[in-house]
């Protein structure tokens, strides 16, 4: 096994650009081609240190996809690499008028069930949610790009409130098919 850098960064252990788009294919591929190359099973008759490296290699592989591989993970880590910490990304202000568009959304959310349609307004309701949360990413990666981190950081935690409403709508959305069943 070649020695593991466990210094290298992300991208760099996939070979990659540093920044917010990333060619998710070649991610893909360069993911399962480490995994073949770090398998376990390659190293059973291996000394119990290159055993030891290669599950811990892998763990590391596996960290860094699924952090790349999501496009709010993959932001708050480029934030994370140019400097900034969760606490100070998760401390960006936030105005008023998102707040409130936050607010006005939960409570869509709530009164879902109750509707004639709920289905109809739950799907109309995601398409809304999805449609914000890629303006987002289409303003982190504006901001980041320019090296406006401060932006940037709003944007993420922005995201962050959006992905967490996705969340619960798809909650929703999988108990109503349950009930349907």
């Amino acid at each position: 096994m070649p020695a593991p850098d466990f210094h290298r960064n992300h991208f760099q252990l996939f070979d990659l650009p540093v920044g917010y788009g990333v060619d998710l294919t070649n991610l893909g591929e360069r993911f399962r081609h480490l995994q073949r190359e770090l398998h376990p099973d390659r190293y059973a008759g291996a000394s119990a240190h290159e055993q030891r490296l290669a599950v811990q290699y892998s763990a590391l592989v596996n960290e860094a996809y699924a952090t790349l591989r999501k496009p709010l993970t993959r932001a708050l880590y480029l934030l994370e690499l140019a400097g900034l910490s969760a606490e100070r990304v998760a401390a960006e202000p936030l105005d008023g008028g998102f707040l409130i568009t936050q607010m006005e959304l939960r409570e869509k959310l709530e009164g879902l069930e109750d509707l004639v349609d709920p289905e109809s307004a739950l799907d109309h309701l995601v398409a809304e949610i999805r449609d914000d949360i890629a303006v987002l990413q289409a303003q982190f990666s504006q901001a980041y790009a320019a090296g406006n981190l401060s932006g940037a950081a709003g944007a993420c935690v922005r995201m962050q409130y959006l992905e967490k409403l996705l969340a619960e709508a798809e909650q929703i959305e999988s108990r109503m098919m349950d009930k349907q069943d």
